[in-house]
């Protein structure tokens, strides 16, 4: 896990070693432990790399890294889990290995298996290769894009390569500037471009989720793709049973893989399910499975917990329950306001993106660990995203259900209002009694047309559009669709798929920028997060399961919860409700941060941003200053205005 940087100059001119070292070290958070700068192709390329040392700690472990009297050399970001297996496999071809890296086992696997290398990896990557007999660069990334990657490119001028924007702010000859049009969508939807390879700003694009691309400083980049989900289904059993026990191997050795760590290993627990059920299959496999503890450390025990007292969000009396019930060891992290704007700023402009929630909210957990010597944090994500444990997605789902008549609505609807909090549910209930008693008493006609309309419709478009309620604060409303960047798009294909709301969920909106926001906020702190639902064989066998496999029987994320029966508490394994980390932003807006947020609305910056109507928008947040009174969505509502005025203004 690491920071990563490369410069390609391709007009000719060379580079210097400061050059790449400026726009390397702008990623030393992500890398505090070491670095390492080199110059290839007569000087004109440049790779760079910031060192967050987990495997082999010695120098031996350095990188940029060479291989083959240097045929190759590579800066590489992330884990292959499964580095071991193919280190004895590549043994038997007659590979020798000088370290005890994984980025070693990458090199000589690009060398055996070429681009075909990729499906052998078990992990989280983004990398670049340079290929000295190609003279080419062969660059690559994970299979969901649990490891970021963004590259700029400017035909017959340059190209560069970095872990995150901010590295841009420091590439000599480049001006970084925000793309109008891509803020405002970010602003309107902060998941509105992350999945299709967009950010913010001019100029800078992502490597897609499992895509590949090689490019040799001539040709056009063209992003191929290496992995799809819809490709990757499995045979599996029919019988749920069956399922269960599957789904329980599969993610026991996902964690087991996830434990090889030559640094100490914790875990961050909220009390919620999914982060619960990793921290407890962790003590319930080394207590009672016969494992092979290879590179296992023996300091894992240790949970981090986020509170918020007196508020809704703290969910400490859940990761009290799992705690006690594993007899782990716990630090439950009281938030310190003492600098709290300072800190919200600080995050935020290093975050270098717009997102839902103050990012401090999960950073001060990743700074606590790293206060107490952990480098590597185990948690619980991915989950929600492929089994409907969000409630919009459960929400879709009734509707869904509804319109097709199906005989689980009334099943749904309880699952439904069982996520929400005691004081939300009465409303709700209100709201989907009367959704009922209208589709009830509508014209059998009108109804018989309208589902004939829906199953002629085309699913959901895989490029993810702004809310079509457009804010009225923003000056920019484009809801053209985005240009692909993938040669190989495959809408038809996906289309096909029979539960298009968890497919676009875990590929195109909610997971990746929760994967963003975890991958910038733990790396501002050099903590490497590692997931164990996102090990690509648990998402095959989700992916290749019937639908109430995952929502059904009253819960969400049913074959999870099944599969952990006596191995959680059950009153943690049998919670409805649902919270998600976040930060507490209606008590921060009504106190703490009040005289804050109406100093920054009311400067000029705000005022006279070329992005939004920034009167009305001082008119709205005035209103709520005087009442004391914010709800949580409007919370939601302002933030991302706030945040993309940071990053403009202050970054």
């Amino acid at each position: 896990m690491c920071g990563i940087a490369g410069i390609w100059k391709l007009n000719n001119s060379t580079l210097q070693l400061e050059d790449i070292k400026r726009f390397t070290d702008a990623l030393f958070h992500r890398g505090p432990d070491g670095s390492g700068y080199s110059l290839y192709n007569n000087n004109q390329l440049g790779f760079g790399h910031r060192r967050l040392s987990i495997l082999d700690l010695t120098e031996s472990g350095r990188q940029p890294m060479e291989f083959g009297e240097g045929k190759y050399a590579i800066t590489f970001n992330g884990e292959i889990y499964n580095f071991l297996e193919l280190r004895k496999e590549l043994k038997t071809y007659g590979y020798t290995f000088r370290t005890d890296t994984d980025t070693e086992v990458i090199l000589a696997a690009y060398h055996k298996w070429g681009k075909n290398c990729l499906k052998k990896f078990n992990g989280m990557f983004a990398f670049a290769i340079w290929d000295n007999d190609k003279q080419s660069l062969f660059v690559a990334r994970d299979r969901f894009g649990v490891k970021p990657l963004h590259i700029m490119h400017i035909p017959g001028e340059i190209f560069a390569f970095a872990s995150e924007t901010i590295a841009f702010k420091h590439l000599n000859g480049y001006q970084r500037s925000i793309d109008s049009d891509l803020m405002c969508r970010s602003i309107q939807s902060f998941s509105s471009i992350e999945a299709y390879g967009y950010t913010i700003f001019e100029h800078i694009l992502q490597v897609l989720p499992g895509h590949y691309f090689e490019y040799n400083g001539k040709n056009a980049i063209e992003q191929k793709r290496w992995w799809h989900t819809l490709d990757n289904l499995v045979s599996t059993t029919h019988n749920y049973e069956q399922q269960v026990e599957e789904f329980k191997s599969i993610f026991m050795d996902a964690c087991k893989l996830r434990l090889r760590s030559d640094v100490p290993v914790a875990s961050a627990l909220s009390g919620g399910v999914d982060s619960s059920a990793v921290y407890c299959m962790l003590h319930h496999m080394m207590k009672t499975e016969k494992i092979d503890k290879e590179r296992i450390q023996e300091n894992w025990q240790k949970a981090f917990i986020a509170t918020f007292p007196n508020t809704k969000v703290d969910e400490r009396k859940y990761a009290e329950k799992v705690v006690e019930y594993t007899g782990g060891e716990a630090a439950f992290l009281i938030p310190d306001y003492s600098n709290l704007i300072k800190d919200i700023e600080h995050s935020t402009i290093l975050f270098d993106g717009i997102s839902g929630t103050p990012i401090i909210c999960l950073t001060d957990v990743y700074k606590a660990m790293r206060n107490n010597g952990i480098i590597v944090s185990m948690d619980g994500h991915g989950v929600d995203e492929m089994m409907y444990g969000y409630r919009n997605s459960v929400y879709q789902l009734l509707w869904q259900s509804l319109e097709n008549d199906d005989y689980d609505a009334d099943s749904l609807k309880e699952i439904y209002l069982g996520m929400l909090f005691p004081e939300e549910r009465e409303k709700k209930t209100i709201e989907a009694n009367e959704l009922y008693q209208i589709k009830k008493t509508e014209n059998p006609v009108i109804k018989f047309l309208r589902k004939a309309k829906n199953q002629l419709r085309p699913k959901k478009s895989t490029v993810f559009l702004p809310n079509v309620e457009s804010h009225s604060w923003l000056k920019h409303h484009n809801y053209n669709q985005l240009p692909f960047l993938t040669g190989d798009f495959l809408a038809d294909k996906e289309r096909q798929t029979n539960e298009p709301i968890i497919f676009d969920h875990f590929h195109y909106s909610e997971l990746p920028y929760n994967l963003r926001d975890f991958d910038r906020g733990s790396m501002q702190h050099g903590i490497e997060i590692r997931m164990p639902f996102m090990d690509y064989r648990l998402v095959s066998l989700i992916f290749s399961i019937d639908r109430h496999a995952k929502i059904g029987n009253g819960y969400t994320k049913r074959i999870l919860r099944d599969a952990m029966s006596g191995i959680m508490p059950e009153e943690i394994r049998t919670r409805k409700l649902k919270i998600g980390l976040g930060s507490p932003m209606k008590e921060w807006f009504e106190g703490i941060m009040a005289e804050y947020l109406m100093d920054e609305v009311s400067s000029n910056s705000f005022q006279q941003s070329i992005f939004w109507d920034g009167k009305k928008i001082k008119s709205w947040v005035d209103v709520r200053y005087k009442e004391k009174d914010w709800s949580d969505h409007e919370c939601s509502q302002f933030w991302p205005y706030l945040n993309a005025h940071l990053i403009a203004n202050k970054g």
